[in-house]
């Protein structure tokens, strides 16, 4: 079955002899500068700090102390968030690389990081007005603010924000 399949081939089409769940894989050319459809995920991290208060104005103060407990509190609260961005694509044939990791470090600081850090989310961040700063909202609209401004050769993967060491939300977009 294998050599069929090799055999039958045009010359653009390369074909992976490694099984994949009982399978085998063809990769096809997508662009000239890339060589095979391989999917390469590339991850930055980046760090924020940032104020924010869970409170639903249409509650009672019993009823969202009740429900978000002392993240309602008067007083704000913080957190030490760690923002994982994660794009992915086809690594160029020329260069190597997925995308420029410094080109998408200024990307994430200018659009994402300088907006939140040492901010308070629910006055300070035009993105997250009229929202519930929970870190599932926040974590939405960081992908609307970041999304639109990757090149098309690269897509956004998943943004995974912890707000603990021990809660994180991941978002893989709508």
């Amino acid at each position: 079955m294998l050599s069929m399949l090799t055999q039958a081939m045009p010359e653009n089409i390369a074909f992976s002899k490694r099984p994949v769940a009982n399978t085998y894989r063809l990769f096809l050319p997508l662009h000239p500068n890339r060589i095979f459809e391989v999917m390469v995920y590339l991850t930055r991290q980046e760090h924020f700090n940032a104020a924010h208060k869970l409170y639903n104005p249409k509650w009672s103060k019993e009823k969202n102390e009740q429900m978000f407990g002392v993240c309602a509190n008067e007083n704000w609260h913080g957190h030490n968030y760690d923002l994982y961005v994660t794009i992915k694509g086809v690594p160029d044939a020329e260069t190597g690389f997925l995308y420029d990791v410094k080109k998408l470090s200024i990307l994430i600081k200018e659009s994402v990081i300088d907006k939140l850090d040492h901010k308070n989310l629910n006055m300070d961040v035009d993105f997250m007005a009229d929202k519930m700063c929970s870190t599932e909202n926040l974590a939405i609209a960081i992908w609307q603010q970041l999304a639109p401004q990757l090149p098309k050769e690269v897509q956004l993967h998943c943004i995974k924000l912890y707000e603990t060491q021990r809660i994180y939300v991941e978002y893989f977009g709508d």
